[in-house]
């Protein structure tokens, strides 16, 4: 599903009188945060909405940048929709219509993508099953920590994972500070717990039930910045494949050029060294398979073990291989790795060499704990089709948005009385 987005815009799509009415709320500072608590609130660092956890950004200049989960609307963010599209018409719809009360604005499939995350859930048994699937991705076996080799060799940059412990227990990351893109892994259950919706805080039973619910839910999101998309254009399919070879400064310009002629306002950061194409909301959605993005941050990760001999290894070796020489070298590497360790194997071959062996050894069914193991070969066929077919049925969600709804007119006619007005 598409969680958090910032999308942003040209100004000149709004009217003047509204960009005016809209600035002058950007900084204006008021004393109200619905309970009685006196806090500074500015409309650049977000609007809270008492009914959700999460609130929205907006930020006015030469664009409109607005950042929130198009899930706002309905109080949790537990599942949404797939579809872009309809996910940012929901977010600038609520915002701008529902919230602002404006007459008129920019349809959601005009914006600009800036961020965008992707999630889904996989459901686990049991919380004990999650967190021992996180003790296998991080390598922690023996109560020893192992070295990580989550690193792409066909990304402009390395992936490391990491592990951060926070209130809502351990967070996994896949490449944490990322430009470009990262992955992150968590219990949603406890996440449930540390940030429960703010229109159940008089019902603490229901939250302490939804986070028993959700206790075995695995969260996956993939954030997904436009300097990847920019990047990554010609991969993704965006641009033609003559626009791989440009300078970053002349490829601004091509790409504006080529968005223009096919009708599309031509929007681009203005950093010259290193320039992002933004690329509008109908646009990705009618090119882009999103979860297919999500596919390739995260099914390595997902694994079903069966027994697997070493002859078995070495014909799936030669089938992912495109000369048979390169899968002896693959297979006499990864006996190496049985016989010297993983660090030891690691240094005894460039590291070119060590990403192509791991791109064929991951193809042929060896995951990277088991690499770095070096013991009883595992089977890991790539299996992530549950995580997308994970959908929640729960009175206590409905009952979550039913309530969040009731809370709705009251919570935005006190924005309006006492916060916009005054702007």
């Amino acid at each position: 599903m598409i969680d958090t987005l910032r999308l942003t815009i040209p100004s000149s799509f709004f009217e003047d009188s509204v960009i005016g009415w809209l600035m002058g709320l950007q900084h204006k500072i008021s004393k109200t945060d619905f309970t009685g608590q006196l806090v500074d609130w500015s409309l650049s660092t977000g609007v809270e909405i008492p009914s959700w956890f999460d609130g929205f950004s907006l930020s006015i200049g030469d664009r409109v940048t607005l950042e929130a989960s198009p899930k706002v609307y309905q109080g949790h963010n537990v599942s949404g929709s797939d579809d872009l599209v309809v996910s940012a018409r929901r977010l600038v719809d609520y915002v701008f219509g529902a919230i602002f009360n404006l007459s008129t604005w920019p349809d959601g499939a005009l914006w600009y993508v800036a961020r965008m995350d992707v999630t889904y859930n996989y459901d686990f048994p049991t919380f004990q099953a999650l967190d021992i699937w996180l003790d296998t991705v991080l390598g922690v076996q023996r109560g020893q920590r192992r070295a990580g080799v989550e690193e792409r060799a066909d990304e402009l940059e390395t992936r490391p994972m990491s592990c951060d412990a926070m209130p809502s227990g351990r967070t996994v990351y896949i490449g944490k500070g990322s430009r470009y893109r990262v992955g992150k892994i968590y219990c949603k259950g406890r996440d449930l717990m540390a940030h429960p919706p703010k229109c159940l805080e008089s019902f603490p039973e229901i939250v302490d039930e939804l986070a028993q619910e959700f206790a075995s839910l695995g969260r996956f999101e993939l954030q997904i910045r436009a300097l990847a998309f920019s990047r990554h254009a010609v991969k993704y399919g965006l641009l033609p494949a003559h626009f791989s070879d440009l300078l970053p400064g002349v490829f601004a310009d091509n790409a504006s050029k080529y968005l223009s002629d096919i009708g599309i306002t031509p929007l681009h950061s203005k950093n010259k060294k290193q320039p992002i194409i933004y690329f509008p909301v109908h646009y990705l959605a009618k090119r882009l398979v999103f979860s297919d993005l999500w596919d390739a941050e995260f099914r390595h990760l997902f694994s079903t073990e069966s027994a697997m001999s070493d002859d078995t290894l070495f014909t799936s070796l030669l089938s992912h291989a495109s000369k048979p020489v390169q899968a002896q070298r693959a297979y006499d590497f990864y006996n190496r790795i049985r016989a010297m360790g993983f660090v030891q194997a690691k240094q005894s071959v460039s590291k070119s060499s060590f990403y192509r062996f791991r791109r064929l050894l991951n193809a042929a069914g060896v995951s990277d704990a088991m690499m770095q193991d070096g013991t009883a070969l595992i089977r890991v066929p790539l299996d992530p089709v549950k995580v997308r077919l994970w959908n929640p049925n729960s009175d206590r969600l409905r009952l979550v948005e039913a309530t969040h709804g009731a809370m709705q007119a009251g919570n935005i006619a006190r924005l309006h009385e006492e916060v916009f007005r005054a702007a």
